[in-house]
């Protein structure tokens, strides 16, 4: 990586590193809900995992997923 900086040819894995994250979130989108999940359907999801809201002390625990269970959002 510093090399090619150096060279002023930069390494770009930006695209790469994209599509490897979401294949690990459409994984764990899969495994949740017990469905067979494509490309588009992760891309468009409305899924949101944040908390409602940031402060300090004990977070409420969500409920367990249940493959065939939990809805996909």
């Amino acid at each position: 990586m510093f090399a090619g900086i150096r060279s002023g040819n930069p390494i770009n894995n930006g695209e790469f590193m994209c599509k490897s994250t979401t294949m690990g979130i459409l994984g764990r989108m899969a495994c949740y809900t017990g469905r067979t999940l494509t490309w588009e359907e992760c891309w468009n999801s409305t899924e949101n995992l944040q908390p409602a809201k940031y402060e300090w002390g004990p977070l409420p625990t969500p409920p367990v997923a249940k493959p065939g269970i939990t809805p996909f959002a």
